[in-house]
C-alpha cells in the first residue's frame, strides 16, 4: 500500500485514536515522504482475478461506509 494512499486515511484525528489505542507506532513509518501512487505487482494480480469487492472506509466520527464493486 502507497504512502500517499495512507496520509489521506491517516487524517490528524485518526493519528490521535491510533495513539490512544497503541497502534500509532507501528503506523508512524508511513509518515515519511510519498512515494510513488501505485499498485505493486502483488497487489494487481491479486485485483486482476477477482470479480467483485467490497470497499470500507470510517469517517472520523466513527461512521462506517462500506461499498460493493462489482459484480
Amino acid at each position: 500500500m502507497t504512502h500517499k494512499y495512507l496520509s489521506t486515511l491517516f487524517t490528524d484525528d485518526v493519528k490521535a485514536a491510533q495513539a490512544a489505542n497503541g497502534s500509532r507506532a507501528g503506523y508512524a513509518r508511513f509518515d515519511g515522504p510519498a512515494q510513488a501512487d501505485e499498485l505493486t505487482e502483488a497487489e494487481a494480480d491479486f485485483i486482476a482475478v477477482r470479480d467483485s469487492f467490497y470497499m470500507a472506509t470510517v469517517s472520523e466520527n466513527g461512521w462506517p461506509y462500506i461499498q460493493h464493486r462489482g459484480g
